[in-house]
């Protein structure tokens, strides 16, 4: 039960805290940037660069992938005239 109390208590103390002072509120780097500021943009290119790379890094292993696969069937194909190709 006391654990519960003190619990309690440092929530609300925390709460006291963040409506005190707005500027521990403001968790999101562009809220505290003034209008016009070039670091949106920034912030806005770097987030779009981090949802684009791993699928640009997907299709690139998948592209190696298959021409690898292309270049081993034609190897293959070469190397052994009777095996008819699909």
């Amino acid at each position: 039960m006391r654990n519960s109390r003190l619990k309690g208590l440092a929530a609300m103390i925390a709460a006291a805290v963040v409506g005190a002072a707005p500027q521990i509120a403001n968790a999101c780097a562009m809220c505290g940037l003034s209008p016009g500021d070039h670091a949106g943009h920034a912030y806005n290119t770097s987030v779009l660069f981090m949802l684009a790379s791993p699928y640009v890094s997907f299709v690139a292993i998948g592209g190696i992938g298959y021409l690898a696969y292309r270049r081993a069937r034609r190897n293959d194909t070469r190397n052994h005239p009777a095996v008819s190709k699909r």
